[in-house]
């Protein structure tokens, strides 16, 4: 049996489901390489009375540690966030029904709700997209420019330790029509250190600790404008 938990984006967000699941498992592992630690895993240990072994994404995507135990025990995955917002845990779901195992996803709040903070409606939200500390992927400047084409707001996710003003500047040298373009930077989604900003792309500045992402508004309706308000 596989469950797939997810551990939300701060410590007390895992669900009760979650912490069950837990608590009856023989085998617990944990990864952080998809995003930031922001649970205190030490705690959780001594909440539930499990052991809890953190794995590397080599663990994880190629040596099939968490689908050998699955086979024979009844094993627990903790992620960040929700479980299956990153592709990589979707396909050891996917690959663990293959195979017949037994699965269950315990969801939890990840950034995709988390937006719902700054004001703008979760449903007239486009493509999300990434942008890689290391890279500069023009795909991301064309599904910024599609959702724009039909009004929609624009999640840009960065990695791990990508802040938003780095970020920032990269999208104007890939695009520097881009300046000018009215932003909302959200720094630490769901903790308590959440911060939520917005200015323009080019004046993204003076942040706070990762993880942050960059929302491209589109057309904002009169409530959203209220919301939105607030924070410039």
């Amino acid at each position: 049996m596989l469950h797939i938990v997810g551990l939300g984006l701060d410590d007390g967000e895992i669900t009760q489901k979650g912490i069950q699941a837990v608590e009856n498992a023989e085998k617990v592992y944990a990864e952080f390489y998809t995003n930031t630690e922001t649970v205190n895993i030490e705690e959780l240990k001594e909440k539930t009375g499990q052991s809890i072994e953190r794995l590397s994404r080599e663990e994880v995507e190629q040596k099939d540690k968490i689908l050998e135990s699955a086979r024979q025990k009844n094993t627990v995955f903790l992620v960040s966030g929700d479980p299956l917002t990153a592709t990589t845990h979707y396909d050891i779901k996917h690959r663990a029904e293959k195979e017949d195992i037994e699965t269950d996803v315990v969801h939890a709040p990840s950034i995709l709700i988390s937006i719902a903070d700054t004001g703008l409606n979760v449903y007239k939200f486009g493509r999300v997209v990434t942008l890689p500390e290391n890279m500069r992927p023009d795909s991301i400047i064309d599904h910024i420019e599609k959702n724009d084409s039909v009004g929609l707001h624009t999640l840009v996710l960065l990695d791990i330790n990508y802040s938003a003003e780095d970020a920032a500047e990269k999208l104007v040298e890939m695009d520097s029509e881009l300046v000018g373009r009215e932003v909302v930077v959200v720094e630490r989604a769901n903790s308590d250190e959440q911060r939520i900003s917005v200015r323009d792309l080019e004046d993204v500045s003076g942040l706070g600790e990762t993880p942050h992402s960059i929302i491209f508004t589109g057309e904002t309706s009169h409530k959203e404008e209220e919301f939105l308000e607030a924070f410039r």
